[in-house]
Order: C-alpha cells, then sequence, then structure tokens
C-alpha cells in the first residue's frame, strides 16, 4: 500500500457531490498517468449515493496513495478548503470529479513549471492548459500565443479569452488564498483566482491536458432567483474586479461597474454604503443607469419565476 505519509511533488484535489457515476472515469485517468509522484485528495461533499465505498475499494489497490474526507453538505469552496489543507504536495492540481486527465498531464504541468526561470518562479502562481469536451473540442479558446506569461485575470479582462482551463498551482499560494467559505454556496472559485492575479502570474500554454463533461445541475432554469438569493458572492466578486489595478478592456471595466452597482441593490445594499464603497467614481455615473435597469430586469423575473413555480406546486 503506498505510503500516505511522505510528501509527494503533486496532489490531486477533488471535491464531490453524488458524483458515483463519473469518478470511475476520473480514477482511471490517474491510474494511466505517466508521472507517478502523486497522490489523489478527495473531499466528499456529503454523497449518499455510493462514492464512499467506491472510494475505499480504491485505496486498497491504487498504487498512489488516496486520501479521503467526508465532510456535511457544504458547498464546492469549503470541500476544496479541507483537500488544500490535507494536501501534502508542493503542488496541487484542482479537477472536479465529472472530469478527468490525459495520461500525460501531471508530467506535462510539471514540465511546464520548470520551464520558468528558476529566479522568476516566486512571481508566478501555476501553469495552465486547455480542456476538451468529451467529443473532443476545446472549451476554452487557445492562448493568444503558445507560451503566454500573464495573471489569470489579465487572461479574460485584457486577452478576453474565455473558458475553463485546468493546470497546477503552487499548495503555499493556495493556503494563503483560500475560497471564500462566508458567500454561500454559489460563491465562484474567480474571487479567489482574481485575488491570486494581484501579486503572481500564471504561465498558460496551448496544450491539452484534460477533458470536461458538464453536467446539467438546473441553475439556469432559476438563474433570477438565484440572483436574489446569492447576491452576495457576486457582489464581492465584481467590486474586487472594478478594482483591479491591471490593465483592462474598457468595454470589462464599463461592466464590472454596472455589475457592483446592480449586485448591491439585489444584495439591498444602501445608497451611503454603495457610494462609499464605489471602486471607481470616474466609472459611477456610466455605470448607474444600465445598473439599474439591470436591476429591474432581475426583480421581475424573479418574480414571474416565481409565479410559475408556484403554479406548478399548486397543480394537482
Amino acid at each position: 500500500m503506498p505510503d500516505r505519509t511522505e510528501p509527494v511533488t503533486i496532489s490531486v484535489l477533488t471535491s464531490t457531490y453524488r458524483r458515483a457515476g463519473t469518478l470511475p472515469r476520473l480514477y482511471r485517468s490517474l491510474c494511466e498517468q505517466t508521472f507517478e509522484d502523486f497522490e489523489w485528495v478527495i473531499v466528499d461533499d456529503g454523497s449518499d449515493d455510493g462514492s464512499e465505498r467506491l472510494i475505499r475499494d480504491w485505496i486498497e489497490v491504487a498504487t498512489f496513495p488516496i486520501v479521503y474526507h467526508w465532510q456535511e453538505n457544504r458547498g464546492m469552496g469549503t470541500a476544496r478548503n479541507r483537500a488544500i489543507e490535507r494536501a501534502r504536495g508542493r503542488f496541487c492540481s484542482i479537477i472536479d470529479s465529472d472530469d478527468w486527465y490525459l495520461p500525460h498531464a501531471l508530467e506535462r504541468m510539471l514540465a511546464v513549471w520548470e520551464t520558468i526561470p528558476a529566479d522568476r518562479r516566486d512571481g508566478f502562481a501555476n501553469v495552465e492548459g486547455l480542456r476538451v469536451d468529451t467529443e473532443g473540442a476545446l472549451v476554452v479558446e487557445r492562448f493568444p500565443v503558445d507560451v503566454l506569461d500573464a495573471t489569470y485575470f489579465e487572461l479574460r479582462a485584457l486577452h478576453g479569452v474565455i473558458g475553463d482551463t485546468v493546470g497546477m498551482y503552487r499548495r503555499d499560494v493556495l493556503a494563503a488564498n483560500l475560497f471564500p467559505e462566508d458567500l454561500g454556496w454559489h460563491a465562484t472559485p474567480a474571487i479567489t483566482w482574481n485575488r491570486i492575479a494581484r501579486d503572481h502570474s500564471t504561465r498558460f500554454v496551448n496544450e491539452i491536458w484534460a477533458g470536461t463533461d458538464y453536467q446539467s445541475g438546473g441553475l439556469s432554469s432559476n438563474e433570477a432567483h438565484l440572483r436574489l438569493e446569492f447576491s452576495a458572492a457576486p457582489l464581492v466578486y465584481w467590486r474586487e474586479y472594478a478594482a483591479m489595478q491591471q490593465p483592462m478592456r474598457v468595454r470589462n471595466r464599463l461592466r464590472a461597474n454596472v455589475n457592483y452597482v446592480r449586485y448591491s441593490l439585489l444584495s439591498g445594499v444602501g445608497p451611503h454604503r454603495l457610494v462609499r464603497d464605489v471602486p471607481d467614481w470616474r466609472w459611477f455615473p456610466l455605470a448607474l443607469p444600465p445598473a439599474l435597469v439591470l436591476f429591474a430586469r432581475d426583480r421581475v423575473r424573479a418574480r414571474s419565476t416565481g409565479r410559475r413555480s408556484r403554479q406548478v406546486l399548486d397543480r394537482p
């Protein structure tokens, strides 16, 4: 049985919730890795679908260490934080339970990290590559050049690259920038990525390292209600986004300020606090009118969705 106490180079971190159907695919991809000095840290966020039995069986036969922790359902951010705390690797590669690695993924992540000059590595947090879907199509746009050194924030706000990348972070950087646990279950991990981007760059490479199988969760049908119920997280995200000092496109800057005002209103923030916390006064006059329109639309859609939901529930 692999030693679960010795340090490893990479900790693969997975938070999971009721994914007994997809976890075996991820496990098989780890068994096929060409790089061997890694562990798999799984935090089960309250599954009751037989996931634990599967994982316990793998612990007995896997050629790599598997660390398993079950917790009451508290959300992905909390589960990821517990995984980071249990990790023993120099690096952490976060992968969801419905995704999988290509066989060379971990080996290439480390190799790309080694291409960063040693005297510059303190300024880098991670390396990132591309993902494909189950049909082999990219789920993230290719980077502008094959090797791009930029922050996560610059990648999106300046270069306009949209989509989910996959890679490997320094564990010490993740430990210093844990995922928010006080903003509700729908807090986007981009809050953490943008905070890391204030001080650290990323090396992005046009290599495919993982596959992604997006699972339907039914969130889109309740989008308007979710904005009202979980508006604290997007408020923090957009306020911090608008306050970023790094260069960004004008439309991104305007969008961030519009959404800061919008989610302030959705969160019930009073005029005094809204004005006090404005990230940049130069943008406030431009942002206020469209923010008021979006706020009114959100309220109308939430009421309409609520009426439809009640009609369905009231049917005999």
